[in-house]
């Protein structure tokens, strides 16, 4: 709570705070706590590790967490606060302060990807903690609003209300310009963004800036110039490793892999342990083939997060795949059995019982390659995702289950027809199954049949014949939920039936299902608007029935 009287700073109340402390070192977490509660706080939960941290943050929301960076374990509070972050674990409203020894500083900060609110240098006074306190919450308050809006994702409001705080001229300025530049991206309103950021180095060079100018101008489409721009940034600020990522990934979507690599490669030399840029380098060295760079990559993701609630099963599917690539099988198994001591839900088994299977098909275990591959194949209703089709196809080829291989990557290819990188996926599977003219021959014929079922759909509906137009893109949106054309036409056609034929709640509802799926994956897709303008007719037309 913040009060603020006549001609005097405001003052923070404490009392009504929630507070987190996650330290590793006993007596450490009882100064902390004995400092927090000498300010009035009375609401105090400890954590000793990450884990004890997390399971305390999924049953409540808390105000401010200290986090001392070493933890004692192969995660660190960089890699912690990253995860929350990403996450959207914790709210924006939320103060998250690390806490460090002065000679680690110069690692911490240049570390930090995702910024912690602020630093407390050890040893510290409780006047100090009291001090720093005071300035962050009186900040967290004047953005209070904003933080809500933003945790919404609210970015008409949001960019209103830095208006107003840009208007008002008070030292928080600088903050809502930041804010509200973001939001114009979100918005897609990349003109404005350009012009806002180009204003805002006007006033004074901000390499916050120049980091938005540069994210607008490569939305806009232009790669050459942003990288420019970014280059120019990181010779300015060569710790400002958001820099170096977004021009990692201009690199990449120009097909310049090898100086994306090059460019996460550098920011690594400052900031080894960010788990996401070695994840990034993983999956750049995987596209390229050098395999080795992988297993350099996901070797240090996986012993950072081994035993932490931030380790991820596609780190060790990875992984294996990388070690399986190189020969290094044995490895390859071991990561696997590994895992399965990590990951009991039964996707994640499925998803790593894949790797397991061409590994030991490698190694000559037939029997352990067709139990992992009958594990994998396991169906649980679930539409496997691209990975895992991928390593399913995979593991069938090399136990000669070509046709269930076919099969499998039919359905990846007719979920995601326009992926250059699925079909450039396929051609390096069937490298040693046949060669390229089999994996081409796979994705035509694939892509063929989906635009045929399509195009007789259309014709159906152009013929009035709407109840059998949707049935039939129906059976095929729910055999292909990431096809973003098919989900399209199936919402089309419902809504022209419904229209058509009569309300029917059933249906209209399956059309909204549809809608959402699309929206979820591209909210900009043209197909949105026809649908949205029928949806408008049937609410007029049927208002009765729908009960508006």
């Amino acid at each position: 709570m913040l009060n603020t009287t006549a001609n005097q700073s405001p003052v923070v109340s404490f009392s009504d705070k929630k507070v987190l402390i996650l330290d590793d070192m006993p007596d450490m977490r009882t100064t902390m706590r004995n400092q927090v509660q000498s300010l009035g706080v009375s609401n105090v939960s400890l954590a000793s590790n990450v884990k004890e941290a997390l399971n305390q943050i999924q049953q409540k929301s808390f105000d401010i967490i200290f986090c001392d960076y070493y933890l004692g374990e192969a995660t660190d509070g960089q890699q912690f606060l990253e995860y929350l972050r990403t996450n959207n674990a914790i709210s924006r409203a939320t103060l998250f302060i690390m806490i460090t020894a002065e000679t680690g500083f110069n690692s911490v900060i240049t570390a930090a990807e995702c910024m912690p609110d602020d630093y407390l240098l050890k040893p510290f006074t409780g006047e100090t903690l009291k001090l720093r306190l005071e300035r962050l919450l009186e900040r967290k308050t004047r953005l209070a609003a904003i933080d809500k809006l933003q945790d919404k994702g609210a970015w008409p409001e949001i960019i209103k209300a830095c208006d107003e705080i840009i208007a008002c001229k008070d030292k928080y300025i600088v903050d809502a310009m930041r804010i509200k530049g973001n939001a114009l991206l979100m918005l897609h309103q990349i003109d404005a963004a350009i012009l806002f950021y180009q204003n805002a180095l006007k006033i004074r060079e901000m390499p916050w800036a120049k980091l938005g100018l540069a994210r607008a101008l490569k939305f806009k489409g232009d790669g050459e110039q942003a990288g420019q721009l970014l280059e120019g940034l990181i010779t300015e600020n060569p710790r400002l490793l958001a820099a170096y990522d977004l021009l990692g990934k201009i690199h990449s979507e120009s097909g310049d892999t090898e100086k994306a690599l090059s460019v996460l490669d550098s920011a690594c030399k400052i900031a080894p342990h960010s788990l996401a840029r070695q994840r990034s380098i993983a999956n750049l060295a995987e596209s390229t083939g050098d395999f080795a760079k992988v297993d350099k990559a996901l070797s240090i993701v996986v012993k950072q997060t081994k035993n932490s609630p931030l380790r991820d099963s596609k780190d060790y599917a990875k992984l294996c795949n990388a070690l399986t690539e190189t020969g290094e099988l044995e490895r390859a198994v071991n990561v696997i059995k590994d895992a399965k001591d990590h990951f009991k839900e039964t996707t994640e088994m499925k998803f790593l019982a894949a790797y397991e299977a061409v590994a030991q098909s490698k190694l000559g275990n037939k029997d352990l390659a067709e139990k992992a591959l009958e594990l994998a194949l396991t169906d649980d209703g679930s539409i496997p995702t691209e990975a895992t089709s991928l390593a399913l196809a995979k593991a069938c080829l090399a136990q000669n289950k070509q046709e269930l291989a076919f099969n499998i990557l039919k359905a990846a290819v007719q979920n995601n027809p326009d992926s250059n990188k699925l079909q450039e996926d396929i051609g390096a599977i069937f490298k040693d199954h046949g060669g390229a003219d089999v994996a081409k021959q796979l994705i035509e014929s694939s892509v063929k049949e989906v635009i045929n079922l399509n195009n007789d759909a259309v014709q159906k509906a152009r013929a009035g014949q709407y109840t059998e137009a949707a049935a039939m893109l129906t059976e095929a949106a729910l055999r292909l939920p990431n096809n973003l054309q098919i989900l399209s036409n199936a919402a089309l056609s419902i809504l022209m039936d419904v229209f058509t034929n009569g309300f029917d709640l059933t249906k209209f509802t399956r059309a909204k299902e549809f809608q959402d799926a699309v929206v979820a994956q591209n909210d900009q897709y043209p197909k949105l608007a026809e649908i949205n303008a029928f949806q408008i007719k049937i609410q007029s037309k049927y208002r009765q029935e729908i009960g508006e």
